[in-house]
């Protein structure tokens, strides 16, 4: 099952669609204690239980917002969009933090409880194996500069010389990244893979003048691990650092990248 799935046609009827955040595991009724709002002109969030220990995390959506103009406006604002993935991925994390979850993707909407029960009971099995190999882990996200730690260099440098000098070489470096800064990259990158339990490379735009080289990931760890992980990211970044290069990292995450199979 991919992490979301298309939307509904979604025509006269019923007033409302049903929205779909992300499907939970758990044996018990997962708490709403707490639970963060809803995507904007949705209802509250609340669960729909699938199977013996699979819930779906869901919304009441008014048709009124959800079909026709007025979304289609809304989410051809950049701040608009903004709003409903920030919420949207604001549920997800809140359950991922009490279970193992799949997240569905942004605006996953059904015209009904009924059609969400009938589709997702229609893939239990392949959801089920989903699960447990998601339990227990979540997602880390690493990104790496190349020569990044020069940039800010130049940014304090005193001489007006020195200053244009480390700034001709960065021009020249982005728009010419050498095979040594690319096997460096990649091999941080496997090097944290070894640590996690699957991982998936990034795709940047292509470096260029002005625009440096950029190469990632995302990681899948086992949470039990956590400390190895970030022993590692630790030892890579004070390795990037020293070459010049700057790597960010963030998580955990609810694994966003590895539920599409």
């Amino acid at each position: 099952m991919k992490p979301g799935v298309p939307q509904e046609r979604l025509s006269s009827g019923p007033a409302n669609a049903t929205y779909v955040y992300c499907l939970v595991h758990s044996k018990a009724r997962p708490s709403l204690r707490g639970a963060p709002d809803s995507v904007p002109g949705a209802g509250p969030v609340r669960l729909l239980q699938i199977d013996r220990e699979i819930w779906a995390a869901v919304a009441d959506a008014p048709l009124e917002h959800f079909a026709g103009d007025a979304l289609q406006q809304e989410m051809q604002d950049v701040e608009g969009i903004s709003r409903h993935a920030l919420a949207h991925a604001s549920v997800i994390e809140f359950f991922f933090r009490r279970s193992p979850v799949i997240p569905l993707k942004l605006l996953t909407l059904f015209s009904s409880e009924e059609k969400v029960t009938v589709h997702v009971r229609s893939r239990l099995a392949t959801l089920k194996r989903m699960f447990a190999s998601l339990s227990g882990r979540e997602e880390w996200a690493v990104r790496i500069i190349a020569g990044e730690v020069d940039r800010e260099a130049a940014r304090t440098l005193d001489s007006g010389r020195a200053y244009l000098t480390l700034k001709k070489r960065l021009q020249e470096r982005s728009a010419t990244t050498s095979r040594k800064t690319v096997r460096a990259l990649d091999s941080a990158l496997r090097s944290l893979g070894r640590v996690a339990v699957k991982s998936r490379k990034d795709t940047f735009s292509a470096a260029a003048k002005g625009r440096p080289y950029v190469a990632g990931g995302s990681f899948l760890v086992d949470a039990k691990r956590r400390a190895l992980w970030t022993k590692q990211i630790s030892l890579v970044t004070a390795a990037m650092d020293d070459a010049g290069h700057r790597l960010e990292v963030s998580g955990p995450w609810p694994p966003y990248h590895f539920v599409s199979r």
